[in-house]
């Protein structure tokens, strides 16, 4: 219970800390230049999820083994999804600054159907759940995973450069670059 409190307190101070340092006088915008690797960021994905959900669920043992029998299935489900993410994020990566209108579009509409089969995959596990355990264990489970999904696509976001944007680019890939914020200025 209280990794899970840590967790949510953690990926609230990040969302809300941009806010506060946007009042700051003088912003400086720290950017990496992402190097993809999608065979680690796989694994971290599929393993911390369930080292979390195992911290997380309080399950007693008859809730446990129903659990991890139906969570070993939707993993199954979700990597699927995963690799179809990373492959769209490391599309993105390499194309992100010469990106056309057409390629926008399409990245853009793969990456929504993935967002869509994510919530979906998530609802059916939970009605799935909802019928091996209970409703609050397959509630929590939903939550869990909404969580930490955010907090990963987040962390990777937040390092991830924006369309045509190409300012990030530093000498070495990795390396952290210092932009001033746009309108941001000496008040």
């Amino acid at each position: 219970m209280k990794s899970s409190y840590w967790f949510g307190a953690l990926v609230l101070c990040c969302v809300f800390s941009t806010g506060v340092r946007a009042e700051e006088s003088n912003i400086t915008v720290v950017r990496v230049d992402p190097v993809l690797d999608t065979e680690l960021l796989g694994y971290i994905l599929s393993h911390q999820r369930a080292d979390v959900f195992e911290r997380a669920m309080v399950l007693d043992a008859k809730q446990g083994d129903a659990f991890w029998n139906v969570y070993d299935q939707y993993e199954k489900e979700k990597e699927e999804l995963d690799g179809k993410r990373l492959r769209l994020l490391g599309t993105y990566i390499s194309k992100h600054a010469t990106l056309s209108a057409e390629e926008a579009v399409t990245l853009m509409e793969q990456a929504g159907a993935n967002q869509q089969a994510d919530l979906a995959l998530r609802q059916k596990y939970f009605r799935l759940l909802s019928k091996q355990v209970d409703s609050l264990v397959a509630a929590r489970f939903a939550q869990l995973d909404d969580l930490i999904g955010m907090a990963t696509r987040l962390a990777i976001l937040g390092n991830v450069p924006l369309v045509g944007d190409d300012s990030t680019a530093t000498s070495e890939p990795g390396k952290l670059s210092e932009t001033p914020a746009a309108g941001a200025s000496d008040r």
